[in-house]
């Protein structure tokens, strides 16, 4: 923003206070630490470069979103975004073309063709029951998006739940009985948050994504030669399942707990980064897609069973991630839950009803699973489409949808032109 090299932010809302958010975010991954002076970022060896994108005189557009998430890309390793879409459920935001073109290259030319680490707060939105399935940045099969927890390892307040959900992080708890602080950087002097250099107020999803992305530089400091992927490989299988008593857990096809509301669990830097140094890559992405699934059906009004449309896959990769587009009209698209069942019965919740959400349509909208992470493709899919809230519009078509599976190749030992679990 500005097009210029002053980082420096500004007091965007004329309150009197300097925009310190972002310097609070890079000392939560990166401040230096062991130098008698203050607190030490999770990263401590890690540089940072700063990006002025939002606040001030800066308008959020698609060119200077493409330009925040490409910059430097042959020097920056790893992208902490602790902004998005507003959280007030209401809003269905994705990222426009070049922003996407952005993250594409990113992941295909930075780090030397490794990829770029793109790391997303998953939102704040839980008080309005929003989804950060309907966040298109933090739901990109591109980035890693991270939830909070608090002091007691149980999702925040405000921590949305998802199926793009891959791992979540320590944050403020706003409890106000037992209040455990992220202790961070401020702006310098008396215009940041405080009077103080440090601030104890840094809070949100915003605070966790850079928790992640200091335990993503440390991987990367212990093995430069992890790609994108390899990244969120490490992170599935080495998180913790936290809040065993949280009614939302179940092991994935591929042996993994996994619950919408905490992803693949708390990060552990230790086992990530021990496993991070003996990592062998898995190698290059393979996808296979539905094409386009006709159904046109009409969608009964507050009826659980409402509409259920199979796929067979009869070829098998190994998932790691699933993108789901449909068409839905809706004339309150709030009322309507929308789930992916696999072959083997796991179930990703890609949305559920919210009366926050009073606008229309769901149209060429991509929802995101991380659930079916290791599982085979192999088989008959389910996606099941219900409107659980009496009245409202009565236009409401389930039109189409179509599935597209990111992962890799299934071993095929007999070369009978069958993976191995085809055969199976």
């Amino acid at each position: 923003c500005g097009i210029d090299n002053d980082v420096m932010p500004s007091d965007s809302d004329g309150d009197g206070d300097i925009d310190w958010h972002g310097t609070a975010v890079s000392g939560i991954a990166a401040g230096k630490g062991d130098n008698e002076i203050g607190i030490a970022g999770v990263a401590y060896n890690s540089s940072i470069v700063g990006i002025r994108l939002i606040g001030g005189d800066c308008e959020r557009t698609d060119n200077l979103e493409a330009d925040s998430l490409s910059h430097r890309l042959d020097l920056v390793d790893i992208y902490v975004n602790s902004w998005g879409p507003v959280d007030d459920g209401n809003v269905l935001e994705g990222m426009g073309t070049l922003a996407l073109a952005a993250i594409e290259a990113g992941v295909t030319q930075g780090r030397d063709n490794r990829g770029a680490i793109y790391v997303w707060a998953n939102g704040n939105g839980l008080a309005n029951r929003d989804n950060s399935n309907k966040d298109g940045y933090a739901n990109s099969r591109y980035t890693i998006a991270v939830g909070a927890v608090d002091w007691k390892g149980e999702q925040t307040t405000y921590s949305e739940p998802g199926s793009n959900l891959l791992v979540s992080a320590p944050s403020n708890g706003q409890d106000l009985d037992y209040q455990a602080d992220v202790i961070t950087t401020d702006i310098s002097g008396s215009e940041g948050n405080n009077i103080t250099d440090y601030t104890l107020s840094m809070e949100g999803t915003s605070s966790a994504a850079p928790m992640v992305s200091g335990v993503i530089a440390l991987m990367l400091e212990a093995n430069s030669n992890l790609t994108w992927r390899d990244v969120q490989h490490i992170l599935v299988q080495t998180s913790r399942k936290i809040d065993s008593g949280h009614i939302g857990w179940f092991i994935t096809e591929s042996g993994n707990w996994y619950n919408h509301a905490y992803g693949y669990g708390l990060v552990d830097a230790t086992e990530s980064v021990n496993l991070a140094k003996t990592w062998t890559s898995v190698g290059d992405e393979t996808s296979l897609t539905t094409g386009k699934i006709e159904v046109n059906e009409f969608i009964l009004d507050n009826n659980k069973e409402g509409i259920t449309s199979n796929f067979t896959i009869d070829k098998g990769i190994n998932i790691e991630s699933v993108e789901i587009l449909v068409n839905i009209t809706h004339g309150d698209r709030g009322d309507l839950n929308i789930f992916l069942e696999s072959p083997n019965g796991i179930l990703s919740e890609l949305v559920r009803e919210n009366n926050q959400d009073i606008n229309e349509d769901y149209r060429d909208w991509v929802f995101t699973s991380v659930v079916h992470w290791g599982e085979n493709t192999f088989g008959e899919w389910n996606l099941k489409v219900n409107d659980s809230v009496a009245g409202g519009s009565s236009n409401r078509i389930f039109n189409n949808w179509t599935m597209t599976m990111y992962g890799t190749i299934e071993p095929d030992n007999d070369n009978d032109g069958l993976p191995n679990y085809v055969d199976s």
